[in-house]
């Protein structure tokens, strides 16, 4: 492998890291509020605030799109109890995958890098 050819790998592991920690954390954030986190038990009453101030709900509106996203909430939450597993041993298996293509050097610091994506 030419050393062009070794510089666009590692640029493209590294991107891959990039948007892999990016798609964790997005989900991290999801996941926080969801399951307990701060604010978890605030999620349905934020969104119904937020859908009020952009759409200009009336009462009655307000009071049907709060009882649907809670009924929904509840819906969710059983998705993603089941997801959950299933995404991490992905994201795990990548990083595995991507920890194979690496120097040892490389290895170390992606192990940091993952230590503090968790």
């Amino acid at each position: 492998m030419s050393l062009s050819k070794t510089k666009v790998l590692a640029l493209a592991v590294l991107l891959m890291t990039f948007v892999t920690g990016m798609g964790v954390g997005v989900f991290a954030a999801h996941m926080h509020i969801l399951y307990g986190g701060p604010g978890a038990e605030r999620f349905p009453h934020a969104m119904v605030n937020r859908l009020d101030r952009r759409l200009d709900l009336d009462d009655a509106q307000r009071r049907q799109v709060e009882e649907i996203i809670q009924r929904h909430h509840h819906a969710i939450d059983a998705i993603w109890s089941g997801a959950r597993p299933r995404v991490r041993a992905e994201i795990e298996a990548a990083n595995a995958e991507i920890a194979r293509v690496l120097t040892p050097e490389q290895r170390a610091r992606f192990a940091k890098m993952r230590m503090r994506m968790h």
